[in-house]
């Protein structure tokens, strides 16, 4: 019985660790065309210009690292986000599932994902995300 609760809290903690490290592998992945668009859509109002353009204009004046400017936080959010996100997930879709029908409909798992997804983001991140935010603000001050 004790091996049994131990190798299913290692499959937990692998589950855990896995999720939060493939949303950092994503995170820092994408994260060039994110602070890409969030500068174009920051000057467009000012002078319209291409992402092209933008991405060309970070990397002449701040190099590839440029691109990279509060990926931090973000890297953090990934760390308590994504794993209370999933394990939510899992253990709703789990008190939702009946012992005859081991599945549940497409509506069922959209909103149970909703739920988990809005418990995460509301409950843990929302500081992560403000801090994101304002660093990406802050970043484009050197864009200017």
């Amino acid at each position: 019985m004790a091996q049994e609760q131990a190798q299913a809290r290692s499959r937990a903690m692998n589950k855990i660790a896995l999720a939060s490290l493939s949303a950092m592998v994503a995170e820092t992945t994408t994260f060039p065309i994110d602070i890409t668009k969030t500068r174009l859509q920051l000057h467009a109002a000012a002078h319209p210009v291409s992402a092209f353009q933008v991405a060309t204009d970070i990397l002449r004046k701040q190099g590839v690292t440029g691109l990279y400017k509060g990926l931090s936080p973000a890297l953090l959010r990934h760390l308590f986000y994504t794993p209370i996100r999933t394990v939510g997930y899992e253990q709703l879709r789990h008190a939702f599932i009946s012992h005859d029908n081991h599945s549940l409909s497409l509506p069922s798992k959209a909103l149970i994902g909703g739920i988990s997804g809005v418990i995460a983001q509301h409950d843990v991140c929302y500081g992560w995300l403000f801090l994101r935010f304002s660093q990406c603000f802050q970043a484009t001050k050197f864009y200017e």
